[in-house]
């Protein structure tokens, strides 16, 4: 990619490839350790790996449910990271996923993971900003975002961004960090920003304003916060690693910090998790 890109999208960029020094050393040990499975890999064996969201796989699995993509739709992953979600999508509802992400590194895992998982014909993956989106006007049947959009100043920009790639009628898929009424600070670092203005919450009211600005009809949103929260405060009650030691080696030693302050500000009331769909008008 480019290196003309705006300052605050190159320091996302270096936030999520901060610890990734040989990407090559890392596409060999993620080999090495699918083929000591001794079985092929699936969305379930990979999940601890490749849904780096809250929540995992089964957020993915509900989201997908709400959103219910037909055979052969057309769907964007924005801001696709390892790509769990997009070969989910791929095996489980027979979608043709393009996945778009800033960091090359990841872009490399998921293409690597995609081959591994034989799905390298339904999905592929392009570096590329999700604010500048490669692609046609109304070229797909769905938009997927799954903890992406906080890392974007001009939500209203991206949400018409969205609506432009997307068919009339398509949906727009989401579950994303969303920020409390009166916007509270948040403990940092979080897992998606180490400073707070790198960090770009809005609350339930205004992510509804923005969409409708940008042409989406609202087909509900749910708070999931109590649900994944608790989840996530049962896992590290219980000791169990936020990620397998994959995941670790792309995050760096500061993930263990970043899970537990994002599970406190959870518990704390300073964030929430917004699930919804909306409708392209």
């Amino acid at each position: 990619m480019s290196t003309d890109l705006p300052t605050d999208t190159q320091a996302v960029r270096q936030h999520y490839e901060a610890h990734i020094t040989d990407v090559e050393a890392l596409l060999q040990a993620i080999d090495k350790a699918l083929d000591a499975q001794g079985a092929p890999a699936t969305a379930q064996s990979l999940a601890a790996l490749d849904q780096f969201h809250a929540g995992g796989l089964p957020m993915t699995e509900e989201l997908a449910r709400r959103a219910a993509p037909q055979p052969g739709d057309q769907v964007l992953d924005a801001g696709s990271g390892l790509g769990g979600p997009s070969r989910y999508l791929a095996a489980q509802w027979q979608a043709q996923v393009t996945g778009v992400d800033l960091s090359a590194a990841y872009v490399a895992v998921a293409q690597r993971l995609a081959d591994r998982t034989g799905l390298a014909s339904r999905v592929r993956y392009i570096e590329a900003s999700i604010t500048a989106l490669p692609f046609p006007d109304a070229h797909f049947d769905l938009v997927w975002t799954q903890h992406v959009v906080m890392n974007v100043a001009d939500r209203a920009a991206l949400y018409r961004e969205f609506r432009r790639v997307l068919k009339p009628g398509g949906r727009l898929a989401f579950f994303d960090p969303a920020a409390a009424d009166g916007q509270p600070e948040l403990h940092l670092p979080v897992p998606w920003a180490s400073t707070a203005g790198s960090s770009h919450l809005l609350t339930l009211v205004q992510t509804r304003e923005a969409l409708a600005g940008a042409g989406f009809a609202d087909l509900g949103i749910d708070d999931m916060t109590e649900t994944v929260g608790t989840m996530l405060a049962r896992q590290l009650t219980a000791g169990a690693p936020p990620a397998g030691p994959h995941l670790s080696m792309i995050l760096g030693p500061a993930m263990a910090v970043t899970v537990r302050n994002f599970a406190r500000n959870l518990q704390e009331g300073r964030v929430r998790l917004l699930m919804g769909v909306a409708e392209a008008r």
